[in-house]
């Protein structure tokens, strides 16, 4: 079969679900080795595994290069069918163990923003597909070291938090947003470049993922310090509406934009440099309760996501 053949469901017939679990891995993860630390398994079964199913096919459904590993055009259909049947085995899964097994707690740990911007639409959505499944959330866990500490401690069943995320743990690509300057509205624009140490002083964000892309501005030759620090993103985007200073925060956490304020993209020689990327993460044993895959799904669900104010802002996109 050539890469450009059409590619329909009856050419799955004697494939293996674990050969598409791990075509979709890799997609995912970019590369062999992220997939392999996933499903945990070795990269030689992977690619053995992918070979096979390439074999199949007659079709290379993997483009290998330095940066990675990305699906090609017949890549792209056979995900598109591949993703359909597994959320079709974990739905049979959940029907053969019955609609006792969905009447559950699950508890997310998060952070403010992803409760504010995306939460409530995968609750109406799982409410509808499972309404005897109730979601509890902790929303003000803004490190990821507290939201690993949660789950390790039974204190939460699902985190949500910005890579990367301690070894042990399962995890899920999820969505990304880029860290932004916030200047005061009334400051004239400006031409590209980072504000002016004596106009206004840096207010900073304290939090790890703050202080590890702050290390990237200054790696980039912005050479400040914070005049302040605090550890709220809508005080500091008040006080910076108020003229008292200028911040790096991320994009989703001032979302929607306060009058007040003006957003620029951050003066970084590439602009994947200014980019947060989440994932969602479970202990492995809680990662396979039916409950907790019912959530994982909800949350992966791009059309969902799309659909979100944020979504349509193009403020989050997925990896």
């Amino acid at each position: 079969m050539a890469d450009n053949a059409r590619l329909d469901m009856k050419d799955f017939d004697g494939m293996k679900l674990s050969q598409l679990k791990m075509l979709v891995a890799v997609a995912e993860h970019g590369g062999f080795s992220a997939a392999a630390a996933e499903l945990g398994c070795t990269q030689s079964r992977i690619s053995h595994a992918i070979a096979e199913l390439e074999g199949a096919l007659g079709a290379t459904l993997l483009a290998r290069g330095p940066g990675g590993s990305v699906p090609t055009e017949a890549g792209r259909r056979v995900l598109a069918k591949a993703r359909q049947m597994l959320r079709l085995e974990a739905g049979l899964v959940d029907a053969a163990r019955g609609a006792e097994a969905l009447e559950a707690t699950v508890r997310i740990a998060c952070f403010r923003s992803v409760g504010t911007h995306l939460l409530p639409h995968v609750l109406e959505a799982l409410a509808k597909t499972h309404p005897a499944l109730r979601i509890e959330i902790d929303d003000g866990v803004e490190e990821r070291q507290d939201i690993e500490h949660a789950l390790r401690e039974g204190l939460a069943d699902v985190g949500i938090a910005q890579l990367p995320l301690a070894a042990g743990l399962a995890s899920r690509p999820y969505l990304h947003d880029d860290y932004v300057l916030v200047l005061p509205a009334s400051l004239p624009p400006q031409a590209g470049g980072w504000p002016a140490g004596d106009t206004l002083p840096l207010i900073g964000l304290a939090c790890s993922g703050a202080a590890e892309m702050l290390a990237r501005c200054r790696a980039a030759g912005f050479a400040l310090a914070p005049g302040r620090t605090l550890s709220n993103d809508t005080s500091i985007a008040a006080m910076v509406g108020r003229g008292m200073g200028y911040a790096i925060l991320p994009r989703l956490s001032i979302f929607p934009e306060p009058r007040d304020v003006r957003i620029l993209p951050l003066p970084l020689p590439e602009p994947a440099l200014a980019r947060r990327r989440f994932a969602i993460a479970a202990l492995p044993a809680q990662m396979r309760r039916p409950g907790v895959r019912a959530v994982v799904r909800a949350l992966r669900d791009r059309r969902l996501a799309a659909a979100t104010p944020a979504g349509q802002a193009g403020i989050i996109a997925w990896d």
